[in-house]
């Protein structure tokens, strides 16, 4: 929306310069010829036809005048807004095209889940069971159907995220505390900064935590470490990495890495947790090597 305003602001003060230039050089050449015409021609006895003959020649040279200037001032501005009506269809377009691959991949991992459920329930009913076995059973559908609520509140946050952080309820939370609670098993945790606290809601920064923090063990066998060092928090495993040309997409939405299809995932957490920690005033930068690992730092500088 910020960008949108800057754009329009910028194409209107563009606009408005062409024709307060125009104006200007018009008012000025009009004056000229007015002053002209007077000083020029001071009326004489017997003479008043060639003055009204000179004034109509002035007026003609006006007009002519206005037409030009009409035509100067105008073609910049038709060009500017041209050009801005092309930026605003991109935009439009964009989001158009954004909205579908939304409502495309929503659909797509939604219907996983239910399938898998489905399947699970027509094994199980094609003949009597032991009741180990209907247990089994139950286990994995409540398994898929935990994983297909998750993924419905992280679509309905996607969709209305802002609105719902605006009218959350917000608190001071010591980050170092927040973070000890994840230091078991693989992940490491260190930090030099036990005084940091973070103005946000604990439901919300801990979701987000969770998503980064669970991508790092999902996607890596071996230690992941957890680092916080001044405002800058680093997350680090040592997993299957991120290819150099899919860093900026895996930003995105719905997008997974090519070397990640054979891991269960539905690449909604990423992007989740960036908006989460972009709305709470700290940035989010991803360095990350295939085969190597992947680093993320979150930096919390604003709450210093």
């Amino acid at each position: 929306m910020k960008s949108e305003k800057k754009t329009i602001f910028l194409y209107t003060g563009i606009s408005l310069g062409i024709l307060l230039i125009t104006f200007t050089l018009f008012s000025w050449i009009i004056s000229l010829r007015i002053n002209a015409l007077y000083e020029n021609h001071i009326p004489i006895p017997g003479k008043e036809t060639a003055i009204h003959a000179t004034r109509k020649d002035v007026l003609t040279q006006v007009l002519c005048i206005s037409v030009l200037f009409l035509c100067i001032g105008g073609i910049p501005v038709y060009l500017v807004g041209k050009r801005y009506a092309r930026k605003i269809s991109g935009k439009i377009d964009q989001a158009y095209q954004s909205e579908k691959a939304f409502i495309r991949n929503a659909s797509h991992e939604v219907n996983n889940p239910l399938t898998a459920i489905q399947g699970e329930c027509e094994i199980t009913l094609m003949k009597e069971r032991t009741p180990g076995e209907y247990q089994a059973a139950l286990k994995r559908i409540d398994s898929e159907t935990k994983r297909m609520i998750l993924l419905m509140k992280h679509l309905l946050f996607l969709a209305h995220g802002e609105k719902e952080m605006l009218n959350s309820s917000t608190e001071p939370i010591q980050l170092a505390n927040l973070l000890m609670e994840y230091a078991q098993g693989r992940v490491h945790f260190s930090m030099d900064n036990f005084a940091l606290f973070i103005e946000a809601n604990p439901q919300l920064l801990r979701l987000a935590l969770d998503n980064i923090i669970g991508n790092a063990c999902k996607y890596s066998t071996q230690s992941v470490g957890i680092d916080l060092r001044g405002t800058v928090l680093q997350i680090a495993d040592q997993g299957i990495g991120i290819p150099e040309d899919e860093l900026e997409k895996i930003m995105q939405p719905f997008y997974r890495g090519s070397n990640a299809k054979e891991i269960a995932g539905n690449g909604i957490g990423l992007s989740l947790s960036i908006r989460i920690f972009n709305f709470y005033g700290a940035k989010v930068k991803i360095i990350s090597k295939e085969q190597v690992g992947t680093n993320i730092f979150i930096d919390f500088q604003k709450h210093m």
